[in-house]
């Protein structure tokens, strides 16, 4: 009892947005989250891709699905040469309330200090 106590202590020191951390695997929910987060301002395929630490395989289906949700939009720069991807207005409602589930669960990201934030994105 002691060991399993002691492994989720340690779990919990290391990674403050999840009390379980010794289970590495994202779920949907968190990658979803994720992309919305880094495409708030609009950005390319291969940011999104490198950011949120996903294949090419991946983020294409993740592309597909948020934009067939409503989540996300294609749009072109300013010089109309490039895609981006930026959150809609329902995005935008989808992280917010992620982030007030997660603030009610006790894994509010505000509290993470920001040098922890930016390697976790």
């Amino acid at each position: 009892m002691f060991k399993v106590v002691a492994l989720f202590a340690a779990a919990k020191r290391n990674n403050p947005l999840n009390p379980t951390a010794r289970f590495k695997n994202r779920n949907r929910m968190e990658i979803v989250a994720n992309l919305l987060n880094i495409a708030r301002t609009g950005t390319l395929k291969t940011h999104l891709m490198y950011k949120a630490n996903l294949s090419y395989v991946m983020i294409a289906d993740y592309l597909d699905y948020l934009q067939e949700a409503g989540l996300i939009q294609e749009a072109l720069d300013k010089g109309g040469t490039s895609k981006l991807f930026q959150t809609t207005e329902k995005g935008l409602k989808y992280l917010e309330t992620y982030e007030s589930l997660q603030n009610i669960a006790g894994m509010d990201a505000r509290r993470i200090p920001r040098s922890e934030r930016s390697a976790l994105q």
